[in-house]
């Protein structure tokens, strides 16, 4: 059996890279050593249930490193004498433990030491007639793991402390009460409760989740991106593009009316805004703002830097708000959230926005938050294929843009309607929530995603035009 400390000197010997999945291994520079390994989970059914970190692997791990960055690592041993550790890859064996270990039959919570293992809906996974892991190939904040063709994990990557449960582990719970069925069917969550260092507070962290796989299923900058690019080349017509758009918007609508419905887990699932919270909205955004014009460099940092008097004018709207109705709301909704299957649109991806800290992600919001976020990512497939296309086609995207907005817009409203609870939709914070998104997006660029700057430089540029 391996101690938690042979895995810890195993840990400590390792750069920072090989615990970072292989596309965000330029990631490593950002981490400071040493690295240390705060705990570990054994993932094997081999292992029993007494918190020993056992066997040699996989685990689940929470590490450290010098400057108190928490990660999540599925490690895996590669020798035994000595012990040398890695980064766990699909096929290594650690997301099928996690599967294996969450479809026991008649286990709700696990308890293993300072780890949590709770299974939601375990019993609805698919037949696993493929065996094996292998990647999705798709790029997200997180990794995620295909297991036998059946389920997907999804390893987080870069731990967010916060007190109480994860927001994923709560809002899947309350949606599962009202009976929202348009999201992959939740597995469950390996959760971790303890302190980085001693003294500090006891926090909650999510480290994997899973649900079940959906055949063919593609998400949004996929999917929507190659029918757009389809349409350029002649291979779909404009009314076939701008079909999702309205589907998406009844969705979300529907998700934010699952959200506001009461349920034995959260009986208070609405309530009204105080002007206090409106200010912390607008300073919040004006922090986000300043902290674009910070870190945001070249050309790019240039037109933000223009046009910074008029996006805080727009942020500064957000104070005038009164009157105004929060929720929980999905926090990080986009069209890569929204996955494409031969069963039509679900939303997925319940962690939150990678960019909040744990007390935002954790707070009720205006669904106008999760709206302006899906406008944007759809203003962003059309800013993806006009680059792809060597901005051949702008003035067509443009038109693009402007329609399946103004679609999603019109399913949207028009789903709250029908249900009476059009007041849901604050039409005044969703200029404002636009224009802080896409000065979120150029955080996130210049701390995860160098190459992603393009998108939302180009995005506020059509937001906040040049004056004449």
């Amino acid at each position: 059996m391996t101690s938690l400390a042979q895995l810890a000197h195993a840990v400590a010997a390792l750069s920072a890279g090989d615990l970072l999945p292989a596309r965000r291994s330029g990631e490593e520079t950002r981490l400071a050593y040493p690295l240390r390994l705060v705990d570990a989970y054994p993932l094997v059914e081999a292992v029993d249930d007494s918190g020993s970190a056992g066997g040699f692997g996989p685990w689940a791990a929470v590490v450290v490193d010098g400057a108190g960055t928490m990660l999540g690592v599925p490690l895996v041993a590669v020798s035994e004498q000595p012990l040398v550790v890695r980064r766990a890859l699909p096929g290594d064996g650690a997301a099928t433990g996690l599967v294996d270990r969450l479809c026991r039959p008649g286990r709700l919570r696990i308890a293993a030491g300072a780890f949590g293992l709770y299974a939601l809906d375990a019993g609805l996974l698919p037949p696993r007639e493929v065996v094996g892991e292998k990647a999705l190939p798709v790029d997200q904040t997180h990794e995620s793991v295909v297991v036998d063709g059946a389920g997907v994990v999804k390893w987080a990557v870069h731990l967010s402390s916060r007190e109480g449960e994860p927001p994923a582990v709560r809002v899947l719970r309350h949606l599962s009460a009202v009976g929202f069925d348009e999201t992959p069917a939740t597995l469950g969550h390996l959760v971790w409760h303890g302190a980085a260092r001693p003294g500090d507070k006891p926090t909650e962290l999510l480290l994997a989740s899973a649900s079940a796989y959906l055949p063919g299923a593609r998400d949004g900058w996929d999917w929507y991106v190659d029918d757009l690019v389809a349409h350029l080349a002649g291979g779909r017509t404009a009314a076939e593009v701008v079909a999702p758009a309205p589907l998406i918007g009844g969705l979300v609508a529907r998700l934010h009316l699952a959200m506001a419905t009461a349920s034995r887990e959260n009986q208070q699932p609405v309530r009204a805004a105080s002007m206090s919270d409106a200010w912390w909205w607008r300073d919040d955004a004006v922090a986000t703002l300043d902290e674009a014009l910070a870190v945001t460099g070249g050309d790019a940092g240039a037109r933000l830097a223009a046009r910074a008097v008029r996006a805080r004018a727009a942020l500064d709207r957000i104070a005038a708000v009164s009157e105004t109705f929060v929720t929980m709301v999905h926090g990080d909704l986009h069209v890569g959230q929204i996955l494409r299957w031969a069963g039509g649109l679900v939303v997925n991806d319940f962690d939150g926005n990678p960019v909040l800290s744990a007390e935002q992600q954790a707070a009720m919001q205006p669904p106008a938050r999760d709206v302006a976020g899906m406008l944007r990512s759809l203003d962003h497939v059309g800013r993806i294929v006009d680059k792809r296309s060597g901005y051949l086609h702008t003035v067509a995207i443009e038109r693009w843009i402007a329609r399946v907005r103004e679609e999603f817009l019109r399913a949207y409203r028009a789903e709250l309607a029908a249900a009476g609870q059009s007041a849901l939709l604050d039409e005044r914070l969703l200029g404002p929530f636009e224009v802080e998104q896409e000065c979120r997006e150029l955080v996130y660029a210049a701390r995860h995603l160098p190459h992603w700057v393009y998108v939302p430089d180009a995005a506020l540029s059509a937001l906040l035009p040049e004056e004449s």
